[in-house]
């Protein structure tokens, strides 16, 4: 828990606030306690929320039947005000380890532990539903661990925030690990079975330690989710039809909470010694665990320290300022990190936090960058050896540029986008960074799931709604309300183009908003940002019934359609009046103007990556991990290379005559002329979106939360920035300077070539 600011409240409606506990979707969390002592868990509304009426609506209706939940399983909701300045509700604080903590500190449980875990988290999956509810986040973070069985929490809101954008992410309502197919769809439609299907995925992780479906960043999850059967590898072999009956396709087909407390009762209720306690089920490890989060105390506000007595003597000069230590930037601040930032955190005249754990790895032994701190030599009084998380090669004038890193208060989303000097990032808001001085500028007041930057403006859906803002200042131009969610926006010379959920497509002005053209038969299994409406190159481009369709974006209407069948296409890619694309395990070579087939090439299996073009050849990679050279005039097959199998559908990078390709955590390298394989780069964990390549540098994110910098010509290491949590999206190179995201809330700048060090 953390402390109080001064910008929190000290009580909401009759609670007593103590702490913060974080941060959500919905908004902020705190620890509070009534009058009698209870402890509570707070959720209050984000600002943008609670200025909506319609959703002050859907909160009341929703906390109305969240308090008629019952059960033993569901953590209760003990007080709320939807009508409130700043909306909230409280719900039953229970210190207790999530089930996500739990896996992941203890390891997989065995098949008795995750029967009895299962049979709880279905029996509070039946008093939800008889409330008229439906969870539709039920995830290994929202099911505590007590001694007597799960809690199920963040039921109270789960369905009246659907329609809202409080659970959203990039792809759908619901975390999409755990989502169900029908959710991933359509999440306003889904009925309890898709909780059930979610029940299936939770067991899953409780007896492997993985989820079912884990692709490289949410869209892949959701991709495999829709495509792939479940991966149930090390899932024990009794636990398996129970597995595939809660996650079967066809929600009618899957058991109900009742039926799966049925099935499981026998297993639970033969053994005479059986308590139903979690003694009798749990290892010790995670009993242990329980053990330590019941005990914890949260802390408590502080009273104010007596003010010190007047000095009766001078005062004497300050001894001279210790040696300076890393220290990141506050949150919600940017800027370098530097030596007189650190020394004023000693000398107590600005409140600095402790630093984070990213820290920048070169070849060898060496380690810069805050980090766990170095041994002190030479007695206690020594100075501390960790150096800034700014490295120095030499002294560097004031002027010049170095890196930074900002932290946000929420989750950073995907890929930064680079535009006008300035950076922006989505992280609920949109949120502008001076490229220079990592100082924010602006952000928008409103959430972004969707997000375009062109021609000076900042396009943003925060799902029904459209708005426009000043790339300079964030000044707000229009906004404007669509008949449908946007899951995918473009926006190109003067013209925006918005994909909606149910086979919308809408073409738009970017300067007013105003519609230009519409339909209604872009119809497809699954809709996201990769096979949603594009504009390329003067056109507009979707998918539907079947057919490529290429349209005016300016409102003059369909050009031309081509067949693709059933397979939805990448998005194209145009190169001197000819279009290609690929589809299923087709690449297609069209004329631009007329959609007339030029040529196709015809691979043995599916094709995941949208074409890449360098000078006369075109390069894919399949699934399997075959990339091909196709002669871009006639589609002959040049030369092929082998990696491994990838889940991605990130396109080959073709930079420096090297061709290169992603395969789980290896990155390879192939000539393009020969097809040779040039190097190949392993990293710690699998390689997160694609690769950024400039000034003669690959910069490549991995799930080893690191930022690996390699030379494009031999594949070595030049140096390593190491993150306190999984990166998000690809890496930007941008003039030198390569900038990119973590989940461990920063946003970090380097130098391309340095790193974290300023150069001379």
């Amino acid at each position: 828990m953390d402390q109080l600011t001064a910008h929190d409240p000290r009580r909401i409606g009759p609670f007593e606030v103590l702490g913060r506990l974080g941060a959500g979707g919905m908004g902020l969390v705190y620890l509070a306690r009534s009058a009698s002592g209870r402890r509570v868990a707070i959720k209050t509304v984000r600002g943008e929320l609670a200025e909506d009426e319609l959703f002050r609506v859907r909160f009341a209706r929703e906390i109305a039947a969240a308090k008629t939940v019952g059960g033993f399983y569901t953590a209760a909701v003990v007080d709320a005000d939807a009508d409130a300045r700043v909306p909230w509700l409280a719900t039953a604080y229970v210190p207790a380890p999530s089930l996500e903590d739990l896996v992941t500190e203890c390891g997989p449980l065995p098949a008795g532990a995750v029967r009895w875990l299962i049979a709880g988290i279905a029996e509070a999956l039946q008093s939800i539903h008889a409330a008229g509810l439906v969870h539709r986040d039920l995830k290994p973070s929202n099911v505590l661990v007590v001694e007597d069985g799960p809690r199920v929490i963040d039921f109270g809101i789960a369905a009246g925030v659907s329609s809202s954008r409080l659970t959203m992410t990039n792809v759908a309502v619901g975390t999409p690990a755990y989502m169900s197919p029908e959710q991933a769809k359509d999440s306003r439609s889904v009925t309890g079975a898709s909780d059930v299907f979610s029940l299936g995925s939770l067991l899953v992780f409780c007896a492997t330690g993985h989820a079912p479906y884990h692709g490289a960043n949410p869209v892949e999850t959701v991709f495999q989710l829709l495509r792939d059967q479940p991966d149930l590898s090390g899932l024990p072999v009794e636990l398996v039809d129970l597995v595939r009956a809660c996650m079967r396709p066809a929600p009618e087909h899957r058991p109900t909470p009742a039926q799966i407390q049925s099935e499981l009762a026998p297993h639970l209720f033969s053994r005479d010694d059986a308590s139903g306690e979690a003694g009798d089920w749990l290892p010790p490890s995670a009993l242990d665990l329980i053990e330590r989060r019941r005990a914890r105390r949260p802390l408590l506000p502080q009273p104010p320290a007596p003010a010190p007595a007047p000095a009766a003597v001078p005062v004497p000069a300050p001894a001279p300022a210790p040696r300076p230590v890393a220290a990141p930037p506050r949150p919600e601040h940017g800027g370098a990190l530097d030596a007189e930032a650190a020394t004023e955190k000693l000398a107590g005249r600005r409140q600095v936090p402790e630093p984070s754990a990213a820290e920048v790895r070169l070849p060898g032994p060496v380690r810069i960058g805050p980090g766990p701190r170095a041994e002190l030599t030479g007695g206690p009084d020594a100075a501390p050896a960790a150096t800034d998380w700014v490295r120095r090669v030499t002294p560097a004038p004031a002027q010049r540029w170095r890196p930074w890193r900002f932290r946000m208060s929420n989750d950073v989303w995907g890929t930064p986008v680079v535009a006008d000097g300035t950076l922006f990032v989505s992280s609920f808001e949109v949120h502008a960074l001076d490229i220079g001085s990592g100082q924010r500028r602006y952000k928008t007041r409103d959430v972004a799931w969707a997000l375009a930057v062109d021609s000076g403006r900042v396009h943003a859906a925060d799902g029904p709604h459209l708005y426009t803002v000043d790339v300079a200042d964030g000044t707000e131009r229009w906004r404007t309300s669509l008949d449908g969610w946007v899951y995918a926006l473009d926006a190109a010379e003067g013209v925006l183009c918005c994909g909606t959920r149910g086979g919308g497509v809408q073409l738009r002005s970017a300067a007013s908003g105003a519609e230009l053209w519409r339909a209604d038969d872009a119809q497809q299994d699954y809709e996201n940002p990769q096979s949603g409406p594009a504009l390329v190159a003067g056109a507009a481009y979707y998918y539907g019934g079947g057919r490529l369709r290429c349209v005016d974006p300016r409102g003059g209407g369909l050009r031309w359609t081509f067949a693709v069948g059933e397979d939805v296409p990448s998005r194209p890619v145009e190169r001197a009046g000819v279009l290609f694309v690929t589809a299923g395990h087709r690449v297609y070579a069209l004329d631009a103007a007329t959609g007339t087939e030029r040529w196709r090439f015809e691979a043995a299996v599916v094709l995941f990556t949208p074409p890449a073009l360098d000078g006369t050849a075109v390069y894919v990679a399949d699934y399997l991990g075959t990339v091909y050279a196709l002669d871009a005039a006639t589609g002959r097959d040049r030369w092929r290379g082998r990696t491994g199998s990838r889940q991605g559908a990130e396109p080959v990078i073709v930079a420096g005559g090297a061709a290169l390709v992603a395969a789980g955590d290896t990155l390879h390298a192939f000539d393009t002329v020969s097809g040779r394989e040039r190097w190949r780069y392993t990293a710690r964990g699998e390689i997160v979106g694609s690769p950024a390549v400039g000034d003669g540098l690959v910069h490549l994110g991995s799930r080893d939360h690191s930022l690996h910098t390699l030379d494009l010509t031999t594949g070595r290491l030049r140096w390593e920035l190491g993150t306190k949590g999984e990166l998000t999206g690809s890496p930007v190179a941008v003039g030198g300077r390569v900038f990119v995201g973590s989940k461990d809330r920063c946003v970090y700048a380097l130098d391309a070539f340095y790193g974290t060090a300023v150069p001379t």
